[in-house]
């Protein structure tokens, strides 16, 4: 099994959210501007390399502004989906994993995926790192419940399952990370400082470089 020929990836890219003010978020263009920006500059460098497909899934009312923005990328296609819940399913043959189009992988995550034990349905991780742009720093990162990085054998719908809950469910099997590395931008992650267990000590910025990234 190969990255090549089996995995693909899948975010949402501009799908709306049922949340409260939050439903014409996905289409406003100074909004969409911004995401664009965030996925150029972390997305693309990570997963450009990796000879992954992309699926982006995007409400109708963005998806025709995305396929323009993208159209330069061979390897990215956006797909209409309009329920925040819905996902999107592969064919039985394909591993899907799901990344934040604002976040970097690690290109040995689609190895490990595939070195897995042949009963894991789901792969998850529970370690990342944390990138802080306006300072520069980057941190290491630990949580009980499963990173937002995980990968769908079967072809199984990589949102059916909010991540928190990935855990707990049968046929999960957890790589050894960081295999993420998360953006902190905006609001993206909660501002209160995690609970010191979640903490390791900041790591050295060079280690970006193995997520496809410049220091």
């Amino acid at each position: 099994m190969t990255a090549q020929s089996s995995h693909l990836v899948v975010t949402r890219f501009a799908v709306p959210r049922d949340r409260p003010g939050t439903a014409s978020l996905y289409r406003d263009p100074h909004w969409l501007a911004g995401r664009h920006e965030l996925f150029r500059r972390y997305f693309v460098p990570s997963v450009a390399p990796l000879g992954v497909p992309v699926i982006l899934l995007c409400g109708e009312q963005a998806a025709a502004a995305v396929a323009e923005a993208v159209a330069d990328l061979p390897w990215a296609r956006v797909e209409v989906q309009d329920d925040w819940h819905a996902g999107w399913r592969g064919r039985r043959s394909q591993v899907i994993t799901r990344l934040d189009s604002d976040d970097a992988v690690h290109p040995e995550w689609f190895a490990a995926v595939d070195e897995a034990p042949a009963s894991a349905r789901i792969c998850i991780t529970h370690r990342s790192l944390r990138y802080h742009p306006r300072s520069g720093r980057l941190q290491r990162y630990r949580r009980r419940e499963a990173a937002p990085l995980a990968a769908f054998r079967g072809g199984s719908n990589p949102y059916a399952i909010d991540h928190r809950f990935l855990a707990s469910q049968s046929g999960v099997h957890t790589l050894r990370g960081p295999y993420l590395l998360q953006v902190v931008h905006g609001g993206n992650v909660k501002n209160r400082p995690p609970k010191a267990w979640r903490l390791d000590r900041w790591t050295r910025r060079s280690r970006l470089r193995e997520f496809g990234l410049s220091p």
